[in-house]
């Protein structure tokens, strides 16, 4: 048997996404999170004897260059050399090859694959002969099919395929590395090391064809636990076990109250949402989403009295090592309502609502964001799921602004 562990997307110093100005002590926990995941990761390593480490790329990341990133990450392999254990690297589209600012050099345990895809030998302790095969991106765009061009050596025991990259798409715009589920399982190896997506995922189970996620999640979207992957391969197969590493979780709960809403239960709801996601392990920041219905209280109302508590059942939490500060999210207020019956009315509003679904609204309406130069430079296009969330989100503003009294059947 072999064991070692995978790990991806590191994205060591990377500034979090959607968290508005916090305390000092948090600012601090959040600005040293991702090496704190980074010595968990190594932590776990060393205390499950693994026979080597695997990085599946964006160790590092381009949008925030650091010198100190890479001073910790040395001193992490440093750490493994220290104890026998080797890491298999390759660069991601976020630490790409052709990047000008100059990395330094790394201990010799740790083993860099090439722009091109090529294979590593290496010999366990106890004699078993392992073949990593893998790529580092020669620039942040690889459109190219690299997979087809990982090319099997037969002679070892173990057959590991490391790859930065996304499943091909419909669309076709696929800039990272695409390929085919079946084209990764005709190569017959015993594993494949993904990195790129940021969820923990199988791919066509029971495939060996897993993406572990990011050791620390950075934006609101990246709820759940956050780690690595303990594999172990025998004869029989493989094994995979989840290593949490993350410091601080992104969650995100709905709050739903009916009826008139009071300081005291609206309070209650919301200490209950905290406490049940706290934990004695890692810091928490929960995003909470507010569902009011039958009150005739406003919007505005209502919003006032989410902040003035957001505020204050945060206060004091900055101190807490099991910290769980809250970020106020969606908030839906009225009564039911049926989209259906609105598509079809002769309403205004039925007509607002046919605009949104027809082709190409969407992009008009944010054409004049993204024609500007710093749209283009901080927005990504929004993705499908993105434009349904933004349409539905749409809709509800109409209905509660124009016809607060609708109700939804469904």
């Amino acid at each position: 048997m072999i064991r070692f562990i995978h790990a991806a997307d590191l994205h060591l110093d990377r500034p979090f996404e959607g968290l508005s100005e916090l305390p000092a002590p948090l600012h601090a926990r959040v600005k040293t999170s991702t090496f704190t995941a980074l010595a968990r990761l190594i932590d776990r390593t060393l205390a499950e004897k693994a026979d080597f480490l695997i990085i599946a790329g964006d160790i590092f990341d381009d949008s925030h260059r650091s010198l100190k990133a890479q001073k910790r990450f040395i001193q992490a392999m440093e750490r493994l050399q220290a104890a026998g254990i080797e890491a298999f690297l390759v660069f991601g589209n976020h630490d790409h090859l052709d990047d000008p600012w100059n990395r330094l050099d790394f201990p010799e345990n740790v083993h860099v694959f090439p722009a091109f895809p090529t294979m590593i030998p290496y010999r366990t302790r106890d004699g078993r002969l392992v073949h990593l095969y893998g790529f580092s991106y020669a620039q942040r765009g690889v459109t190219e099919d690299m997979a087809a061009k990982y090319v099997r050596k037969d002679g070892a025991d173990y057959q590991i395929g490391i790859l930065h990259g996304a499943e091909r798409t419909a669309a076709g715009d696929d800039r990272y590395a695409p390929f085919a589920i079946g084209e990764l399982a005709e190569k017959a190896f015993d594993y494949w090391a993904l990195g790129h997506i940021h969820k923990r995922q199988q791919l066509s189970p029971p495939l060996p064809i897993w993406y572990p996620g990011d050791i620390q999640g950075l934006s609101v979207k990246e709820t759940g636990e956050k780690g690595a992957l303990l594999v172990e391969l025998d004869e029989q197969g493989s094994r995979v076990r989840f290593i949490p590493t993350a410091d601080i979780l992104w969650k995100r709960q709905e709050i739903v109250l009916k009826g008139p809403v009071t300081a005291e239960n609206l309070g209650k709801a919301i200490d209950r949402a905290k406490e049940e996601v706290r934990s004695g392990q890692y810091g928490v920041f929960l995003t909470t989403d507010f569902s009011f219905s039958d009150t005739d209280q406003d919007r505005d109302e209502l919003s006032d009295l989410i902040q003035e508590f957001t505020e204050a059942m945060n206060d004091g939490e900055e101190e807490r090592n099991d910290f769980v500060w809250l970020n106020p999210g969606e908030m839906r207020v009225g009564t039911d309502w049926n989209r259906e019956e609105l598509l079809r009315s002769p309403h205004f509003i039925g007509d607002l609502f046919r605009l949104i679904e027809t082709n190409g609204a969407m992009e008009e309406a944010a054409a004049l964001l993204y024609s500007h130069h710093a749209g283009r430079r901080f927005l990504s296009p929004p993705t499908d799921e993105e434009k349904e969330k933004i349409k539905r989100e749409a809709e509800r503003l109409l209905v509660e602004r124009l016809l607060p009294d609708v109700r939804r059947k469904n």
